[in-house]
């Protein structure tokens, strides 16, 4: 007992330590205070990359485009190095062109319906009575087998719609940020390789209905909404480079998908027609990361880099502004502020903008397999050792609250300090908790300190979150103001620090 007391004193001398050495600029914040919310251009940018190039999803032109305008537009600030990074093979670039989905009989309807990605044109109009299939595992295939020949298939029954009690969108409660803060078990995910593996074992039952389906001949498939008040969620469609195309296939209103199920349920016949032209073009089939940085200045810590970075990419049946446009603009800005306000920083800055975040952080884990280790074994390159850290963005536009610290008690110190200058604007928690789903996951998988800001959820997941409502309106100017200055002060003070950030051991 008396080793442990000991064990645990030296260890609270040390992180009292860390904490007394912070040194916090406060003449750089307020200047990047008053930068960024009396001259912000956040939400011009998220305009750009949502209005005029959004969607974005992974591999596609609108993609391309809108990293090559990110590129340039942060080049003509200054920022040193832009340019778009491979990070390896994708696939054909998708588009849609023009699409519907109608009700034909007993009465004319047009369907709210969105297109999955990657799934092929039909030819021409498809028109028949849907056949409703419910697989609920691979013993269900014999059912269905041979029986499916050039139908059109309604996939599954949809869940009821619920009743709204509640308002969608939210600010964390003072007794929830406390919740979190008192916590003392990091909890799950655990580590990349765990979230991966389960990632994994959640697609292996929809990919193997896909083939059966496939392998059956269907004509299209019809899939009802996760959302309710005909909000559409569509995702993509297994495809992959030298593969063909499954078969056409639609994510329609779940009240729609409801009705004609009903319909068929009590014998009235239902005449659907489907039309849907898209495009594959395999002349550029890498995937591309945005990579640009602000050069440190002290010789004493050449090669040493501070990163900070959000998903570039999004989904498609809305405009991708609040995920991940928010982010991404927020990152945007949080350079331009340092830029604008002539920030010297001693370490290196250097932001990202992920490609394939939505597929399997295709984009993190590429570079970070190029550049600093494989996350899928732990082993290391030699410039892993140069990272302070890496700050990630990527939960919609709300405010930032505060900082999951990973299970990094060592930075807690540290970050308090960091967070001084905006207790005011409400972002003051730390918690020692795990948070997952975004590019932090791979740098803290070769043992790079990671991490995701909390963030007021506001209507994120209950509305926003790769749904046809994530669209620029959807998006809080303040809270991404206030975001983009503690994403800069945040960088700029890890690039300040004599020493870099303290590794969780």
């Amino acid at each position: 007992m008396r080793r442990l007391a000991i064990t645990v004193l030296t260890v609270a001398l040390f992180v009292t330590a860390i904490g007394a050495q912070e040194r916090v600029d406060e003449a750089a914040i307020a200047r990047m205070k008053i930068e960024g919310f009396q001259h912000s251009q956040v939400t011009d940018t998220l305009s750009w990359i949502s209005d005029v190039y959004g969607p974005r999803l992974t591999g596609s032109t609108n993609y391309r485009k809108a990293a090559e305008w990110a590129r340039d537009q942060l080049t003509k600030w200054g920022v040193a190095n832009a340019h778009l990074e491979p990070w390896g093979t994708f696939g054909p670039a998708w588009s849609v062109e023009r699409f519907s989905v109608e009700i034909v009989e007993p009465t004319y309807t047009r369907i709210v319906a969105y297109p999955n990605a990657w799934t092929p044109s039909t030819p021409g109009v498809v028109r028949g009575t849907p056949v409703p299939v419910v697989i609920e595992s691979k013993d269900d295939f014999p059912k269905y087998r041979s029986k499916l020949k050039n139908a059109i298939v309604m996939l599954g029954r949809p869940s009821k719609a619920a009743s709204i009690f509640d308002p969608p969108g939210r600010r964390f409660t003072e007794q929830q940020l406390a919740e979190r803060g008192a916590a003392t078990d990091p909890g799950q995910p655990a580590s990349y390789q765990a979230e991966e593996k389960e990632f994994l074992d959640f697609l292996g039952k929809p990919r193997a209905v896909m083939q059966f389906l496939k392998d059956e001949g269907i004509a299209a498939l019809l899939e009802p909404s996760s959302r309710d008040d005909n909000v559409i969620e569509a995702a993509g469609i297994g495809y992959s480079l030298g593969t063909d195309p499954l078969f056409p296939a639609f994510v329609i209103s779940k009240e729609q998908y409801g009705r004609i199920l009903r319909m068929l349920d009590k014998k009235v016949p239902v005449t659907l027609e489907l039309s849907l032209t898209t495009k594959f073009d395999s002349s550029d089939t890498q995937g591309y990361n945005v990579i640009a940085e602000i050069p440190g200045t002290d010789p004493a810590l050449a090669g040493q880099v501070v990163m900070l970075g959000a998903h570039f990419d999004s989904w498609h049946s809305g405009t991708g502004a609040v995920d991940n446009g928010a982010g991404s603009a927020a990152v945007m800005e949080a350079v331009r502020i340092l830029k604008a306000i002539g920030a010297k920083p001693r370490r290196t800055i250097r932001m990202a903008l992920w490609g394939g975040e939505e597929e399997d952080y295709f984009g993190s884990l590429g570079y970070v397999t190029a550049h600093f280790g494989d996350p899928k074994t732990g082993t290391v390159k030699p410039e892993q050792a140069t990272v302070s850290a890496y700050f990630n963005l990527d939960n919609g536009s709300g405010r930032i609250r505060g900082v999951n610290l990973q299970g990094n008690e060592l930075v807690r110190p540290i970050f308090e300090q960091w967070l001084q200058p905006f207790q005011y604007l409400d972002a003051s928690t730390l918690t020692v908790r795990n948070t997952g789903g975004t590019d932090h996951m791979p740098f803290n998988a070769v043992g790079i300190p990671g991490f995701q800001f909390i963030q007021d959820p506001l209507d994120y997941g209950s509305r926003r979150h790769h749904t046809s409502l994530d669209v620029y309106e959807a998006a809080s100017e303040p809270d991404l103001e206030q975001a983009s200055v503690i994403l800069a002060s945040f960088v700029y003070d890890a690039a300040m620090r004599d020493e870099m950030l303290p590794r969780r051991n």
